[in-house]
């Protein structure tokens, strides 16, 4: 009689419990939160690399500084990288977004001291970063981290604050990266918005830069259905300069894009104006300058061409003369005409003289603060940009497409020998759409270099010591296997 009773309340028991989880079962109540609430993604990529690039030490920036070097070793390399994040979403008002990134870590390799964008010295953090025999070190960098929310006041009307990524939309030609700031977004109708703040560097925290702050206010509209109209401003200030300078460097873009589709045409052109002093407060002088650019893409049956005309104004002369006379004194009231800019980046250009579609290495001649190549980006001699690519399907196999681009290079001023030739690349790769969101690029490019690169101490790291007599064509091959997932 007890077993029966045993076994009648344990019947019981379950009964119970499974009347109790069957409802919360069927209103999808669980431990975790519903898909909808927690969303988790990122993207894995295995790369390999193989160029006669130089590498660039502590001085030139790491990888980002690379120049053409006489008889320069190849190099080649394997490496990989994670990206992972996930959003937060509780409900239709609130969204807490985190990414992180594990890599890059090269097979066999490891992370050497690097240089932030001021040309400050830092060292590796943590006993290493993997990718030696243990492959077990310390690389994790955090990419975002932020809060955002729809404000109850006005529709439309959102607010960010924290580590986000941010761009302009002139092909990332002003700004691109991930900053510590705050931004308000409004997005309704035909109309779009927004202000942002950043934090470059805090002078009462740091001990080796200045308070730097970025400043944007960018608006969009849609006069018709086929046509968008852009403006954007960003002014930047380092305030408390503790440099030589008198005053606290300074600059401001004002930009304006129109994009429209004409049929089977898509054209994207922009102009930005540039004016400052001080040269991100590092160098001494005035500047003022323009950026133009015109590309336009067409579809026909069998592919996509497209072709991109870029013009950045420029001086002559070089670096050292540009900015000292004769004698070695400061040429602060002097303007020149020159474009600046913390960044310069065209996604859809060139793999060398743009950072690379194929591989993304960004081993060529774009520039961020810091390297020593300010040339690269516009600075003094500036540069005209003619690129033109094509995208084509391969018939026999839908998934995998066929691109090639060619590019010519040349500055728009002369430089200190009277040369503006810089070069001219041409790129090819495949893109194999192996299954849904695993993908594989496998190609290669090739830059012929001009004689503007002949005996350029502004083609040199520091930019002072003189460049090298016959610099080498540069050529990189690489493969990229990426899943993206989420």
């Amino acid at each position: 009689m007890p077993r029966i009773r045993v076994a009648l309340f344990t019947i019981a028991g379950w009964l119970l419990l499974w009347a109790y989880v069957l409802p919360a079962w069927s209103q999808t109540i669980s431990v975790l939160p519903k898909e909808d609430i927690l969303l988790v993604g990122g993207d894995f990529r295995i790369r390999s690399v193989y160029s006669n690039i130089a590498g660039a030490d502590e001085a030139g920036g790491g990888e980002s500084g690379g120049f053409p070097n006489a008889d320069d070793d190849t190099k080649s390399f394997l490496d990989t990288r994670l990206r992972l994040y996930w959003d937060f979403r509780p409900n239709d008002l609130l969204r807490i977004h985190y990414r992180m990134e594990i890599g890059d870590i090269v097979f066999g390799g490891s992370v050497d001291d690097g240089s932030d964008v001021s040309g400050n010295l830092l060292p590796a953090i943590g006993p290493g970063s993997g990718g030696g025999v243990g492959a077990d070190g310390i690389n994790v960098e955090t990419k975002n981290l932020f809060l955002e929310f729809q404000m109850p006041v006005i529709d439309g009307l959102r607010f960010k604050g924290g580590i986000f990524g941010y761009g302009d939309r002139f092909d990332f030609n002003i700004l691109a990266d991930d900053f510590a700031g705050l931004q308000v977004l409004y997005e309704r109708g035909d109309v779009a918005a927004h202000i942002a703040y950043f934090k470059f560097f805090e002078g009462d925290t740091r001990r080796n830069a200045d308070d730097s702050d970025w400043y944007a206010i960018d608006g969009q509209l849609r006069l018709t259905p086929a046509t968008i109209v852009g403006l954007s401003f960003s002014y930047w200030v380092d305030q408390g300069n503790r440099g030589e300078l008198d005053d606290d460097p300074f600059q401001w873009w004002l930009g304006l894009e129109v994009t429209s589709r004409l049929g089977p045409v898509h054209l994207n052109s922009y102009f930005i104006y540039n004016q400052g002093e001080g040269f991100f407060g590092r160098r001494s002088g005035k500047n003022r300058g323009y950026n133009v650019s015109l590309a336009g893409d067409m579809t026909f049956n069998f592919g996509t061409l497209g072709l991109q005309v870029q013009y950045i104004s420029g001086e002559k002369g070089s670096k050292f003369d540009l900015e000292r006379n004769d004698g070695g004194g400061s040429r602060e009231d002097e303007t020149i005409s020159a474009w600046v800019s913390y960044y310069n980046n065209m996604y859809q250009g060139p793999e060398i003289i743009s950072r690379g579609p194929i591989i993304d290495i960004s081993d060529g001649f774009n520039s961020k603060w810091g390297t020593g190549n300010g040339f690269f980006n516009g600075d003094y001699n500036g540069r005209l940009l003619v690129i033109a690519r094509g995208t084509f399907p391969v018939p026999p196999l839908p998934q995998l497409e066929l691109h090639l681009v060619g590019a010519f290079d040349q500055a728009a001023a002369d430089n200190a020998n009277g040369d503006r030739n810089r070069g001219f690349e041409i790129d090819a790769w495949l893109h194999w759409n192996i299954m849904p969101k695993l993908w594989l690029r496998f190609g290669g490019a090739y830059y012929f270099t001009g004689d503007w690169w002949e005996n350029n101490s502004d083609a040199s790291f520091d930019g002072i010591s003189p460049g090298v007599p016959n610099p080498d064509n540069i050529w990189q091959i690489g493969t990229r296997l990426q899943y993206d997932f989420g």
